[in-house]
């Protein structure tokens, strides 16, 4: 599965497509998105150079989950993410999600979704996995992530659940380092297996793996380039017959052995489709590996490619009121109140001063598009109050920021504090502990994990949203002055306080 550079493909490109050489891409955000429309020239550039050369169609992916992890904004409707979906509780809205990702998709021509992530987030200090994930329940994940596939694929986009087969309780980023599942057989039968057991059973059309070690199963090799995991677990145990996409194999834990050995192990083990990431040289890989492609393998990849519609739908279906008006729905359905002190709903007078404190979002893994938003939430409660004071830190802030973001909010009646990661930051951790320390303390709204208040237990009004969209800070604005009630449930156990058991 190749990627490339540029808005545009280059003519090699189109080449290798027309020859019949290459039969998937992969789009990146940074390497190949600036709006949608541009988005669809340039499928419509990768497919016509199929039809050209009398090729099926081509499969385009990308990784569009919604949330942390959106690699089209600029217009495309921004979803909150899995966590934000768990917290509702509701099949529901995860089908709508699917629903507005298919259609949006399509009309970019864009045909396969590395989404849904199917793990189940049981260590909270998963930085690359966290509210990517349904929550920590087998069950939700399973059901949600169903619900969100069916209706994805009915719109003619192919679901792609991954990580198989878990990456939910690992702390090392395979990015950078060899993350290894120490769990037992039953373990992960119980909790692993279980909702990839249930997308089977949806029809998903295809798995990506995980570059995880799981003693259990193979203790010598990741997922990846497992045949235990891949041929015996995946295939003959659990009868998946789809596709099977590697995740990136340019990060450590795949790559570690050179990048061409990597790539050929995984084909080896039994991945269909290769997704090469940012290797170099793509092309000349290709033709270097061109006599490993099992016969399976070019069968499943080629009914694939004979299943996808031909017919787009239009582009202004894109961003339009419709879907914006679903992704308000979930949003607004998400928000969790873990504890409240009495202060809600905010009833200021027009005099008091509301202080905003927001971090600037920022990449905590590769697998991650969050510094490209901007946090409006302070913004979202001056449509309410006027008298608003905006104050954004760093991630990580010196303690200059702390310091100064301290004496901008000193004359403050009120002070909401938006965190980002701060059990993982001890400098937001230190700046709401000295607003709570001086008599000042605040309303704390975790705008990513709901692991926070770990980092200050004595903070008694706190929120969790799961995200920075911007429709996820206007439902927060709503919840804090009372315009609708905080409807969430907790998708998964902070420490000393647990997530509750409920599906709707």
């Amino acid at each position: 599965m190749l990627s490339f550079d540029g808005a545009y493909p280059p003519q090699e490109v189109l080449d290798a497509v027309q020859a019949g050489k290459i039969g998937a891409i992969c789009l990146f955000k940074h390497r190949n998105v600036e709006t949608p429309a541009q988005v669809r020239r340039l499928t419509e550039a990768l497919q016509q150079a199929a039809r050209a050369g009398g090729q099926p169609p081509l499969l385009i992916g990308i990784d569009q989950e919604g949330g942390q992890l959106i690699a089209i904004a600029a217009g495309a409707t921004e979803l909150p993410g899995n966590m934000a979906l768990g917290a509702t509780r509701s099949t529901e809205l995860a089908a709508k999600a699917g629903y507005v990702l298919g259609r949006e998709l399509l009309a970019m021509g864009i045909n396969l979704n590395f989404a849904p992530a199917l793990d189940v987030n049981i260590n909270p200090r998963n930085s690359v996995i966290g509210i990517r994930a349904f929550g920590d329940q087998p069950a939700l994940v399973g059901e949600l992530g169903a619900a969100l596939i069916q209706a994805m694929q009915e719109q003619g986009v192919l679901a792609v659940a991954k990580h198989f087969p878990g990456h939910g309780d690992t702390s090392i980023d395979p990015h950078f380092g060899a993350p290894v599942n120490h769990h037992n057989r039953q373990r992960l039968e119980t909790v692993e297996l279980a909702p990839f057991r249930r997308a089977i059973e949806a029809n998903v059309v295809a798995i990506m793996t995980a570059h995880v070690t799981f003693e259990a199963l193979d203790p010598e090799h990741p997922a990846t380039q497992s045949a235990l995991v891949l041929n015996g677990l995946l295939r003959q145990e659990m009868g998946f017959n789809g596709l099977i996409i590697s995740d990136a194999l340019d990060m450590y834990a795949a790559s570690r052995i050179g990048s061409v050995a990597g790539v050929r192990a995984a084909l080896e083990a039994g991945v269909d489709l290769a997704l090469m990431g940012h290797i170099e040289n793509q092309l000349a890989i290709v033709d270097e590996l061109a006599e490993q492609a099992r016969p399976d393998a070019v069968n499943r990849i080629l009914a694939a490619r004979a299943s996808l519609p031909t017919t787009l739908p239009p582009l202004d279906v894109v961003g339009c009121a419709e879907h914006q008006a679903i992704a308000q729905e979930i949003a607004d359905r998400s928000i969790t109140l873990v504890t409240d002190d009495g202060r809600l709903p905010l009833c200021p007078t027009p005099e008091t001063k509301i202080a905003v404190i927001t971090v600037q979002p920022t990449d905590l893994t590769p697998a991650d598009t969050s510094s490209s938003v901007t946090v409006t939430l302070g913004k979202a409660i001056r449509r309410r109050h006027s008298n608003v004071c905006e104050i954004n830190i760093p991630y990580q802030a010196p303690e200059t920021s702390i310091g100064d973001a301290l004496e901008a909010c000193r004359d403050a009646g009120l002070v909401v504090v938006g965190t980002i990661a701060a059990s993982e930051d001890e400098s937001q951790a230190a700046l709401v502990r000295a607003l709570h320390e001086r008599g000042q303390s605040p309303v704390v709204v975790a705008l990513r994990t709901p692991y926070d208040i770990v980092a200050f237990p004595m903070i008694e009004t706190y929120l969790c949203a799961y995200g920075v969209r911007t429709v996820t800070c206007e439902a927060v604005a709503k919840v804090l002055f009372g315009e609708i009630e905080a409807r969430g449930i907790l998708p998964c156990a902070i420490p000393g306080i647990e997530s509750q058991d409920i599906i709707a």
